[in-house]
């Protein structure tokens, strides 16, 4: 069960980052859109680079994860995502500057991420002892 709900948490998190490169292309595309280059130019080109940053470094932690078993990649994945989301739903869907849906498409991929990548871990952090917790069941646990 630790490897399906780690797999459907990592999925999850690579729709997370897809998502939001959707999002950096249309800031960027925003940013070029404005008549005069700028200081809010280069602040919404900031934006963009902030967004691309953010879905690369989880979609590269998710897929290490996947494969190690990282413990520090639920906490990575989880700050991330969890400031970028939590931002966005503050600065942009709160206010309405944006529609609930397709707003609300990365904060429902994140919480679906985390929801399942927080179910792996606390199950794997009950069959193993407190220095060999990881997100993948790599070995079958040993009772003593």
């Amino acid at each position: 069960m630790t490897r399906i709900t780690a797999l459907l948490g990592t999925l999850a998190y690579l729709v997370w980052g897809y998502l939001h490169i959707q999002a950096g292309n249309a800031v960027a595309e925003l940013a070029t859109r404005l008549h005069q280059p700028a200081m809010a130019q280069a602040r919404i080109y900031q934006d963009a680079w902030t967004l691309f940053f953010a879905a690369g470094i989880v979609i590269l932690v998710a897929l290490i994860s996947n494969f190690k078993g990282w413990t520090t990649s639920y906490w990575i994945n989880l700050g991330v995502a969890g400031i970028t989301d939590i931002g966005f739903i503050v600065l942009i869907i709160v206010p309405g500057r944006e529609a609930l849906w397709p707003g609300l498409q990365g904060p429902v991929a994140w919480g679906v991420a985390t929801l399942f990548w927080t179910w792996s871990y606390l199950l794997r952090k009950r069959h193993t002892g407190p220095n060999e917790i990881s997100l993948v069941a790599t070995h079958t646990p040993t009772r003593v």
